[in-house]
């Protein structure tokens, strides 16, 4: 998860004019719960070990306010150690390859995830909602300018990560979104 998180991040910052990216299908600030009610940190646990393998797929990118769209192969690792589900994720775009690093753990009824690409480290929130794992920035005056949720769900007797957020970016001519999808397929 927060090798996808890294990946965003690091989509941000290849954009620098946009202020990142997150989907339509959308996660909404309003959709979020006020108050989450605290889940137990072992049923947490077994939400993050879903995610340990090998996932492959893709992402796209699409700015509503100026019509830029980007598809781009995403390999993510996931594998789980001293309490905590590790991440290593990588992206080939039109600029090059990148990766990130995370390390997620579930704690007082909530995830948290720090990620890192480069000397850089970003930081995240998260909780279970209307099946599947939503997360803030941990800097709470995002939570209504920016959101992912992921799932994971069987397509076709397969398991499939899907990935949906948002991000609100400033541009030429004020204030647009950046949405996103991703979907990895899961290989082993």
């Amino acid at each position: 998860m927060g090798s996808i998180l890294h990946l965003l991040g690091m989509v941000w910052r290849g954009y620098g004019w946009l202020l990142l990216c997150l989907l339509a299908l959308v996660v909404h600030a309003e959709d979020a719960p006020e108050e989450a009610a605290v889940v137990p940190d072992e049923t947490l646990e077994v939400s993050l070990k879903a995610y340990e393998g090998r996932w492959v797929g893709h992402f796209t990118i699409h700015s509503t306010a100026t019509g830029y769209t980007e598809t781009f192969p995403v390999e993510q690792q996931y594998w789980w150690k001293d309490g905590q589900l590790h991440g290593v994720a990588v992206s080939q775009r039109d600029q090059g390859m990148s990766s990130a690093r995370s390390k997620s753990v579930a704690k007082e009824g909530k995830f948290f995830s720090e990620v890192k690409s480069g000397g850089e480290v970003e930081t995240y929130w998260g909780v279970l909602h209307d099946g599947g794992l939503v997360w803030l920035s941990s800097n709470l005056k995002r939570t209504k300018d920016y959101q992912m949720k992921e799932s994971i769900i069987e397509v076709d007797g397969e398991r499939v990560l899907k990935t949906e957020g948002f991000d609100t970016y400033v541009y030429g001519e004020g204030i647009g979104h950046l949405v996103y999808r991703g979907e990895l397929k899961f290989v082993e």
